[in-house]
């Protein structure tokens, strides 16, 4: 896909890899939709950057509440008129046992992890129905393989996106959009500790796979590591 002057939504835009994705796409010509849920202040940089490079919008999203995913992609088509690109992004994790876990914390990583990137998918999708659309799951390695100890909420949520990922492309086999599951390994986020790839070669891969120039079906994992 010919990414310019394409309307990208970018779900937990204000920093790590969501931060990146969205100037990298500003800097290919796209219109972004920069959105936060806590961060405002690092988003509002995000914006202001984005800016420099096009048209961009900024709007404050809380996946795990659907009035709040409505009246985000509401502000979205009032602005652009469209959205081509979702990228699901926000994510969260809680590095505890499962019997260190509240259940509501259980319930808030799956809330944000896989049912918000569900809802925001659901609602998104009836603005591509009628053209071309490209939908990116940021999942992670411990969505293949659970590598560390104290993430088994994390990794279910992040095994459910593969899963819903491909499901999504069996739906859509016969229509234009198209989806991706990409998968970082260990970034140098906060989620990470600082430890890992820069953000900005995880965003490079991301718009790599928003363009489809890296030989993959509808359905298919994008590795990261493969690619560095």
């Amino acid at each position: 896909m010919d990414i310019k002057n394409k309307v990208v939504l970018v779900t937990g835009a204000s920093t790590g890899i969501g931060k990146d994705t969205a100037l990298e796409f500003a800097r290919e010509g796209a219109k972004v939709v920069i959105t936060y849920n806590s961060h405002k202040k690092e988003a509002e940089s995000v914006f202001k950057d984005c800016k420099k490079l096009g048209e961009c919008l900024f709007i404050k999203l809380d996946v795990t509440d659907i009035c709040s995913i409505k009246k985000c992609v509401e502000e979205t088509i009032d602005k652009f008129g469209a959205i081509d690109i979702l990228v699901n992004n926000a994510g969260v994790l809680v590095e505890k046992s499962l019997l260190e876990q509240s259940f509501d914390e259980i319930k808030f990583g799956l809330d944000v992890n896989l049912l918000g990137l569900i809802n925001m998918t659901k609602v998104v999708l009836p603005y591509m129905e009628e053209d071309e659309g490209i939908v990116i799951n940021i999942v992670s390695i411990a969505g293949q393989r659970v590598k560390w100890p104290k993430t088994s909420i994390y990794s279910a949520s992040k095994f459910g996106v593969r899963g819903f990922t491909q499901g999504m492309a069996k739906e859509y086999e016969n229509k234009k959009i198209r989806f991706y599951a990409v998968n970082p390994g260990g970034t140098a986020t906060a989620m990470n500790e600082w430890d890992g790839v820069a953000p900005v070669e995880v965003a490079k891969i991301i718009v790599k796979t928003a363009k489809e120039s890296l030989d993959k079906k509808s359905g298919d994992d994008v590795d990261v590591w493969d690619y560095l």
